[in-house]
């Protein structure tokens, strides 16, 4: 193996031959998703919002959480964007196997065991027909796991910290690519989550991202329940609305940075959720009683107390 100024690196099975053998783009907008290099493959994953587009001529419709399978012989174009936000990576078909090229998938003639079987992960890469149009819809956990292991590829490429950055992300892409396989062959839906499921994957899905802004629509999209059922169910769990909550765990994390950390008061604004230093001082004297820099000054509280009739549903 070289090291990571772009030669050659093996291991095991796979082949790294080329500098740029994975790229991600976190705010993808569709205006270079068909490679300019030949024999890539690309996966967008959409996290937010709806998109019309047209695949090779053919409408389709995006709808978040949902992810794309595509090649470097699609041409997409970009129809109507409704709030879409989404992230991409786009690699070679050698970072899996270095038996797998382009040319070898779109024949799928392969002899030994290992090849075939890592040649049904990248199959829906080329499928296109009335039944795949290599848009798959995520189920929420499926979309919080992918979700993970594109935001871990995504921090190794741009570290490169050491010369096994790219075997790391050939194990974060891998998991990504036998989530949707199984995806692919899971006939469970949506509708066969319990209720206590579905607070649960709020409750990681919170934990995991309140530090981004998050809002009750973009958490029912994640769950595909509306607004009342998911305000009930999760109030029947937690004793709580979802905004309550929300607002409750970014102060408790912030009271617990105050009293353990040297951060300054803006940092941690930004840094539990909040845009605004102003915003999240006005918040926290609300519901605490004393501003963050006297709550710092302080011993702090053992339990946090919020008071919750002032908690209103600003998101």
């Amino acid at each position: 193996m070289k090291n990571n100024d772009g030669g050659v690196i093996m291991e095991g099975n796979f082949d790294y031959s080329k500098a740029t053998i994975i790229e991600f783009n976190l705010q993808e907008q569709f205006t270079r998703i068909s490679a300019s290099k030949t024999g890539y493959l690309a996966l967008t994953l959409i996290t937010d919002g709806n998109a019309i587009l047209t695949i090779n001529g053919k409408m389709a419709e995006l709808k978040s959480p949902c992810i794309l399978a595509s090649s470097s012989c699609d041409t997409i174009v970009l129809v109507k964007s409704d709030r879409m936000m989404a992230k991409s990576l786009r690699f070679y078909p050698t970072l899996i196997n270095k038996s797998l090229t382009f040319e070898n998938l779109a024949t799928n003639d392969f002899c030994e065991i290992a090849d075939r079987h890592d040649s049904r992960l990248l199959r829906f890469f080329l499928m296109q027909d009335e039944a795949h149009n290599r848009i798959i819809k995520l189920l929420p956990q499926t979309y919080l796991r992918v979700s993970e292991w594109f935001s871990i590829a995504s921090k190794e490429t741009k570290i490169k910290k050491d010369a096994h950055w790219l075997y790391r992300v050939r194990r974060c892409l891998m998991q990504i690519l036998l989530l949707l396989e199984d995806t692919c062959t899971d006939s469970d839906d949506v509708n066969s989550l319990s209720d206590e499921r579905i607070v649960d994957i709020v409750l990681e899905y919170m934990h995991a991202n309140f530090a981004n802004e998050i809002s009750l629509d973009s958490i029912c999209r994640l769950v595909y329940v509306n607004r009342t059922s998911l305000t009930r169910k999760f109030k029947a769990h937690t004793h709580r609305s979802p905004i309550n909550y929300l607002l409750h765990y970014r102060l408790s994390v912030a009271c617990n940075l105050l009293t353990n950390s040297k951060l300054s008061i803006s940092k941690i604004a930004d840094t539990t959720g909040f845009k605004y230093e102003s915003y999240f001082t006005r918040q926290f004297t609300a519901k605490i009683g004393i501003t963050p820099t006297q709550y710092r000054q302080s011993d702090g509280y053992e339990v946090l107390n919020i008071r919750e009739s002032s908690i209103v549903d600003e998101f």
